[in-house]
Formats: structure tokens, sequence, C-alpha cells
């Protein structure tokens, strides 16, 4: 009996020590939360939004407060309060202005402390040391003269006062990065070509931007004089059904689903679906663009062409009478003699060759700092990608591949990745007023 009473003495203080030692690790928790920072920086401008995770698996978080320290000095950015249990995650957005603080600029730490709910009030600190900017970038406009086409290229050239880590210009709603060039003097600017859009108005904004690593924006406005409100042609286009199916069959190697589709069904896939997504690939084919000039002077034009369809021109498409559809031409079609060469209008690097739908097979170059031309409907291609081609050198032929009803050179001229008008970059005048005098301009004032 004695060793009976012993047994259940031993298991009554062996439960007593578990469930006292559960109680203890229920209530008297030591584990810590846990801080993500979420974005990596270590300057803070003007303004600053940083996102902030805190997570507590246990009891919860409690508290979190957000601060910079300075010279001894400490600063309250926020604080949040969660005073009921059971949030194990809190994602906060704090937004820091060091200017409503009143803080210098110059070397500070950033911290986050964060609390649970458990009994010792578990708490953990994350600092990271950063600097203060808050002077804003000033930017000078070098070139005073903008005048403008409609759907036509605007270069603007300008300084900007410490180095930033993006710049370029706004115009209605796109932007265009500027790219650095060093002057004869040794000083660094910026040039930008923007491409003007087709409806331009005295209400459109075109204004320089500029961000630097601190965060902080700068924008000057950029004034311009519309030489002329040029009128884009209206044209209606017939299309036959035999056509329409034609072309369908020829794209059904890449694009199966027109397999069986309706004339007019496949026509608007063609012409919608498909045009649109030729578009997204064209625009960000452009966008791998050299930082450095490549092209110079006036670009050449197709040997004995005859213009057939011209930028700008707003299409209708009748199907046996009926409207099915409607486009944009957004550049200009040149026939000569068939399966004519197809010279590069100016130097570059071949940055796409191959079919692309409604184009056809094409070959598009990039002549840097966001210039590309573009070549389609070809019959042939000699250019390889990532070639360097002069002006003059023959990459291919004409053809009627894509959406062409014979045989033609459909060319293209782009800013970053937006289409513009090639007559002014065939207008050996044009060039010299609005690259060539401005640059010579530019260098002189610097």
């Amino acid at each position: 009996m004695k060793n009976a009473g012993m047994t259940v003495a031993l298991v009554v203080t062996l439960f007593v020590v578990v469930a006292g030692s559960a109680l203890i690790y229920h209530f008297l928790e030591w584990e810590k939360p846990q801080i993500k920072i979420v974005e990596s920086f270590d300057m803070i401008g003007q303004k600053k939004n940083i996102s902030i995770k805190v997570s507590d698996a246990r009891s919860g978080v409690s508290r979190i407060t957000v601060s910079l320290t300075q010279k001894d000095r400490t600063y309250d950015v926020a604080s949040f309060d969660i005073p009921e249990q059971g949030e194990f995650q809190k994602d906060v957005t704090v937004e820091v202005s060091p200017r409503k603080l009143k803080m210098a600029n110059g070397p500070a730490v950033f911290q986050v402390k964060a609390t649970d709910h458990s009994p010792l009030r578990n708490n953990i600190t994350v600092q990271r040391n950063v600097t203060i900017d808050t002077v804003p970038l000033n930017m000078s406009l070098l070139t005073m003269t903008h005048n403008v086409n409609p759907g036509g290229t605007c270069l603007v050239a300008y300084t900007v006062s410490k180095p930033a880590l993006k710049s370029g210009v706004i115009c209605g709603d796109k932007f265009f990065p500027g790219y650095p060039e060093t002057s004869a003097s040794g000083k660094t600017y910026y040039v930008c070509y923007v491409a003007v859009p087709m409806d331009v108005s005295s209400a459109t904004v075109m204004n320089i931007t500029a961000a630097d690593k601190a965060g902080n924006q700068s924008v000057t406005p950029v004034s311009f004089y519309i030489r002329r409100a040029h009128i884009f042609r209206d044209d209606t286009l017939g299309v036959s059904a035999a056509f329409v199916n034609r072309k369908a069959s020829e794209f059904l190697q890449d694009y199966p689903d027109l397999e069986g589709k309706p004339t007019e069904i496949a026509f608007t896939m063609i012409n919608d679906t498909i045009r649109k997504e030729n578009e997204n690939t064209i625009r960000s084919t452009c966008l791998k663009t050299s930082p450095q000039k490549l092209w110079e002077d006036t670009f050449i034009m197709m040997r004995n062409g005859a213009t057939r369809a011209r930028f700008g021109d707003k299409r209708t498409y009748k199907l046996d009478g009926k409207v099915v559809g409607g486009s944009m031409h957004m550049g200009i079609d040149v026939a000569s003699t068939e399966r004519a060469p197809i010279e590069a209008f100016n130097s570059g690097t071949v940055i796409f060759t191959g079919r692309l739908g409604i184009y056809g097979n094409t070959v598009i170059l990039d002549h840097g700092q966001g210039i590309a031309s573009l070549y389609a409907h070809l019959s042939s291609i000699q250019a390889a990608e990532g070639e360097q081609v002069q002006k003059g050198q023959v990459i291919a032929n004409s053809g009627a591949t894509g959406w062409a009803g014979g045989d033609h050179l459909h060319f293209s001229m782009l800013v970053n990745g937006v289409f513009v008008n090639p007559i002014e970059w065939w207008d050996a005048h044009w060039i010299r007023d609005n690259v060539q005098r401005k640059m010579e301009d530019v260098q002189s004032y610097l």
C-alpha cells in the first residue's frame, strides 16, 4: 500500500509540474514578434511611404512604434496600438516626412519596435541606417524652341542639378526617358526624344520630370508651339471574304484559335486582337534601346518607291459592303518592284526579326536613345538579331506577308515604343532644325 501511495503521489506531482509548465508556457511565453520592412532603402527624401509587416504567432501584436533618431534626438513618426488579442499579423504603411519633423539632412537611424500581448511584453527593435536628403532636384531646360507637329517627334535637352535615378519628359499620359550625354567641356546633360500625340493641343501637358535616389521629385514645364493642325485622312477599304479566309489560314501557325472561325469573326480577331498583341510586342521590343545615339543625318527612303498609304490614315473596313471594323495606319506604305531590296534607312542594331502577325515578316532596328524603325510585310530577311547594320545595307526584301494585299514595304518610326510620323525623319530640313541645331546650341551653351 505504501508503494501504491508513493506512485499516486508521484503521478500527481508530475501532473502538477506538467500543468504548471503548460500554464507558464501559455501565459509567460518568451517568443519575440517578427518585423519585416518590405522595401530596401538607405535614403529618405522629402516624403517616403514605408510598408512594414509585424507578426507574432503566439499572443499577437500589441503595439508598433516607428521613429527616426538623429544626433541623439528621437523623432516619433507613427504608433499603432492593437488592444485586442488575436491579431497575429499587422501590416502598416507609414509616411515619413523629415521636413515636417524638422530634421536636418544627413545620417539618421530608422527604427521599428514591436511588442506582443504576452504578460512578459516581449518586444523587438529593427534599425536601419539611412541618409536624410530633402534637397530637391533643379532642372534647367537647354532647348528653348519646341515646334511640334501632331504625331511627330520633339527633342528636349536639359540638365539636372544632382544625380537622378530617373528623368525624362511626360507628354500627355506617356513617359519618355532622358539619356545622358557629355558636352565638349565635360558637363553632363540629358537628351529626350518625345512622341507628340496625334491629338496634341494647347491643353496637352509636356513636363520634364526627375527623381533622385531619396525619392525627391521635381517637375519643369516645357513650352511648345504647334506648327500646324494636321488633319489625318479618312479612308474606306473593302476586303473580300476570300482575302480574309486566305490570311486567316496563313496566320494559323501562330494563332491556332483562328481555325474554323467564320469570316467576320476571323476578321475581328486579326484586326483587333492580333493587332493589339502585335503592337504590345513592338512596344516592349523598342524599349530595349541603346543609351547612345546610333544614327546619323537624314533617314534614307526606299529606292524608286511610291507612297501608297500615309501615317495617321484612319481606315474603315467593309467586308462585302458591311462595315466590320477600323484601324489607324501607323506607318507609311511604299511600293516598288516585287521583292525589292530593302535597305536599313539608318544605322542601328537589329532587335527583332521574324513573323509578327499582321505585320508579317518584320525587322526592327534600334537607333539608340529610344528611336527605332520597323520594316514589315517582308518576303525574306537577310539581317540577324543582334547585328549592327549600316545605313544603306540591304536587310530584307519587300513582300506581301501579314495583313497585306500586295507586295510593298510598311515602314514605321517609333519613339520609346510609340509610333511617330516617318516623314519628319526623311526630311533633311526637319533634322537640321529640330535635332542638329538644337544639339549645336546645347554644346555652345555648355
